[in-house]
C-alpha cells in the first residue's frame, strides 16, 4: 500500500506541480474533461420520517449534449497531446543531460581532501549529468606544508589545458562545464585560473574548513574594497611588487628583504579574515580592482609584476582568471615560506609572449645579508 501511495504521490507531483508548456496543455485537458463530465451530472436524494422530510436535488446542466460531447473529446485530445508532448520533452531533456559533462577539476596539496572528493560533491548536485573528474595531486612535492619540489609540481598544472581541450573536442564545447576546487599553494592556484581564463564556463568552489567539505561561493557581497598604499616608490624602475592582503596580512618585512629596492604597492582589505571570500560577486569585483591597479602601473612604465598574494585558494584562482594574457605584463606569483630566511624564495613566472615558457624561477632579488 505504501508503494502504491508513493507512486500516486510522485505522479501527482509530476503532472500537477511541475511546470512546462506540455503539462499546461495536459492540465487544461483534465479541467475541460472535469467540466464536461460535471455538466451532465444530476443528483437527487430524499429523506423523510413521521416528523419531517428533507430532500436534495441537483439538476443536470442545461447545456446541449452535443456541446458537452465536443468539450469531452476536446479535453481527451488535450490530455493526449499534452501527455505525448511531455514525454517527448522529457526524453529530449534526459538525452541532453546525458550529453552534458561536468568536469570536476580538483587540486590537492595543502590539505588532504581525498575523503571528500570534489567529484562526489558535484554528483550530488548535478543528477543526470556525467561528472568527469580531473585530479591534480602534488602532495608528493610538499613536506610539512613547504613546497620542496616546485618544478615537477608545475608540470602537472601545465597539463590542465590539454586535458580540458581533449574533453571539449570529444564532447563539444557547449556541453562541457568546469567546476573547480583546490587547496594548493597560491602560485599554482593563480596559474590554474590563468590557464583556464574567464572565457570558459567555470564555476568555482572552495574548501570550507569549518565543515570539512566543499562549498559554492554563495555568500553576500559586503561591499569591501582594497585600501591602497604605495611604498618605496621608484619611478625609474620597470618592475613593481604588488602585495595583496586578503585572508592574512602579507609579510611586509619579508617583502622588503626579498625584493630590496623594488617599488611596492599594497592592496589590503580592512577586514582580513579567513572566511571573507564566500561571495562570488565580491571576488569578481576585487579581481577587477587588482587588474585596474596593474593597468595603472603599466601607465607608469612598469613592465614586470611581482605578485605577493595572501588569500584563499578560490581568490587566487579568480585573480588568475582575470589576468589578461594579451594586454597585461609578465607576472611572477611568489610562494611564501615562513620558515625560510628568504620568505619568498621562488615563484611561477607567467610570460606575456607565447614564445616564452611558464616556469618556476628562484627569487634573484634577495640579497644574502652578511653574518
Amino acid at each position: 500500500m505504501s508503494l502504491f501511495h508513493s507512486v500516486v504521490t510522485k505522479a501527482a507531483d509530476y503532472f500537477f506541480r511541475k511546470r512546462s508548456p506540455a503539462l499546461i496543455v495536459f492540465r487544461g485537458g483534465i479541467s475541460l474533461l472535469t467540466m464536461t463530465l460535471l455538466g451532465n451530472f444530476a443528483f437527487n436524494a430524499r429523506y423523510e420520517n413521521t416528523h419531517q422530510a428533507f430532500s436534495i436535488n441537483i439538476p443536470s446542466s442545461d447545456l446541449p449534449i452535443s456541446l458537452l460531447t465536443v468539450g469531452f473529446y476536446c479535453g481527451v485530445a488535450l490530455v493526449v497531446i499534452g501527455l505525448i508532448w511531455e514525454i517527448h520533452r522529457d526524453v529530449a531533456e534526459r538525452r541532453k543531460l546525458s550529453r552534458q559533462v561536468v568536469i570536476s577539476l580538483e587540486e590537492r596539496g595543502l590539505v588532504n581532501t581525498s575523503d571528500s572528493p570534489l567529484s562526489t560533491f558535484i554528483q550530488l548536485q548535478y543528477k543526470g549529468k556525467r561528472v568527469d573528474p580531473i585530479v591534480i595531486d602534488i602532495r608528493d612535492s610538499l613536506a610539512n606544508g613547504a613546497v620542496n619540489y616546485p618544478v615537477p609540481a608545475l608540470q602537472k598544472f601545465l597539463a590542465i589545458e590539454n586535458s580540458i581541450e581533449e574533453r571539449r573536442n570529444q564532447i563539444g564545447a557547449d556541453d562541457v562545464e568546469i567546476i573547480y576546487g583546490g587547496l594548493v599553494p597560491v602560485p599554482f592556484a593563480f596559474l590554474t585560473g590563468y590557464l583556464i581564463d574567464d572565457e570558459s564556463k567555470v564555476e568555482v568552489t572552495d574548501w570550507d574548513r569549518q565543515i570539512s567539505n566543499w562549498r559554492h561561493l554563495d555568500g553576500n557581497d559586503d561591499g569591501e574594497s582594497f585600501l591602497i598604499k604605495h611604498l618605496y616608490q621608484n619611478r625609474q624602475s620597470r618592475e613593481s611588487v604588488v602585495a595583496i592582503s586578503f585572508s592574512y596580512p602579507v609579510d611586509t618585512t619579508g617583502i622588503s628583504k626579498s625584493f630590496p629596492n623594488l617599488p611596492q604597492i599594497h592592496l589590503k582589505l580592512d577586514n582580513i579574515r579567513f572566511d571573507n571570500h564566500w561571495s562570488k560577486r565580491k571576488q569578481d569585483r576585487l579581481a577587477y580592482e587588482f587588474v585596474e591597479i596593474v593597468k595603472s602601473l603599466i601607465a607608469d612604465g612598469v613592465e614586470q609584476i611581482h605578485l605577493v598574494l595572501a588569500c584563499q585558494n578560490s581568490v587566487a584562482f579568480r585573480f588568475g582568471q582575470a589576468y589578461d594574457r594579451r594586454n597585461l605584463p609578465p607576472i611572477t606569483v611568489y610562494q611564501y615560506e615562513r620558515s625560510k630566511v628568504n620568505r619568498y624564495p621562488w615563484g611561477v613566472y607567467i610570460p606575456q609572449s607565447q614564445q616564452e615558457l611558464i616556469q618556476v624561477i628562484d627569487n634573484k632579488y634577495y640579497i644574502i645579508e652578511a653574518g
